[in-house]
């Protein structure tokens, strides 16, 4: 990017309520076994009833605002990506921003589980192009409403959370720069995957994961070769939390060694495309002590439509 736009910080919310997969067990044929062999998901986590999409969009946020000492009033620009948005009209970031007490301009991002990654790229070309200086970059997910838990199929699948990078144009003194994003459609892939209104997820599971697990390495090596990088230069890969199966296989097949490899899904679930945006967040806070000036890390996402792409970040410390 020849303009760069700078993350000087991440936030997440991931609720307190879990559907386990004992839970699951008692009112499906299957078992804690099959589902940690095939899916490796032990644990999902799920929104109250009370709560829309937009209720953890504004969590995320106000956490990352809280940790970047900003004034919710200092956003000019909010940018959401969700596939269960609170409403078809009007957009998901109005809700939020009006819950925050402010009115950036707002727009939501659809792509699926690739969301996150597009809302950056999104975010990034309306602060070049429109002058914003300060911007809410965050992603959202309520699966859990969207999935029919007598389908053994899927229900193994989602979980509920969000994820928000609060963007600027001033480089801080730590945080992150977005160095490039590169995004692909393969719009064949279509039909595979359907959430219709008033409907429950589904999916062609064989074909999505041949897509994906195809996409996620396919997205993971061209973002490094355009930067003349091997996956041993970066300090971190997080990939679209779908599965963790396929996770590992795709990480494997890169040569990232388990310390590289950083996700959450086993403990919180597919949470669509908040799912990288929570797991970077969370690992960045774990990691805080021992981030250095330099590290890289490549985020790949990989979502219905279909839709893939992948960010390339550095971390920034002018102060150690």
């Amino acid at each position: 990017m020849k303009t760069p736009v700078y993350i000087p910080v991440m936030g997440h919310h991931v609720p307190e309520e879990r559907i386990t997969n004992e839970q699951l067990e008692a009112s499906l044929e299957t078992t804690d076994d099959w589902i940690m062999s095939h899916v490796g998901i032990k644990e999902r986590r799920s929104a109250r009833r009370d709560q829309r999409p937009s209720d953890l969009g504004v969590l995320a946020s106000q956490h990352a605002l809280e940790k970047a000492g900003w004034k919710a009033e200092d956003v000019d620009l909010l940018v959401c990506a969700t596939t269960t948005p609170d409403a078809l009209a009007p957009a998901t970031s109005c809700f939020i921003g009006m819950k925050m007490g402010i009115n950036p301009v707002s727009v939501d991002v659809a792509a699926a589980c690739s969301g996150f990654v597009y809302a950056l790229q999104a975010t990034h070309g309306f602060m070049l192009s429109g002058g914003y200086r300060r911007a809410i970059c965050c992603a959202t997910e309520d699966y859990t409403r969207m999935t029919d838990y007598t389908n053994r199929e899927t229900c193994i699948f989602f979980g509920d959370s969000a994820g928000t990078a609060l963007m600027q144009l001033e480089q801080p003194k730590t945080g992150l720069e977005l160095v490039d994003v590169h995004l692909v459609a393969v719009n064949e892939g279509a039909p595979h995957v359907d959430l219709p209104i008033n409907g429950y997820f589904s999916q062609v599971g064989n074909k999505v994961r041949d897509y994906a697990t195809r996409c996620f390495y396919d997205r993971s090596v061209e973002m490094l070769e355009r930067h003349d990088l091997k996956a041993g230069d970066l300090r971190a890969f997080v990939g679209h939390q779908a599965n963790l199966v396929v996770l590992n296989l795709v990480a494997e097949r890169l040569g990232l060694t388990a310390e590289q490899h950083w996700h959450n899904v086993e403990w919180v679930g597919n949470q669509g495309a908040a799912g990288v945006a929570t797991c970077f967040s969370q690992k960045l806070e774990e990691h805080a002590a021992d981030l250095k000036d330099g590290d890289l890390f490549l985020l790949t996402t990989f979502g219905a439509g279909f839709t893939t792409g992948s960010a390339l970040l550095r971390w920034i410390d002018t102060e150690s």
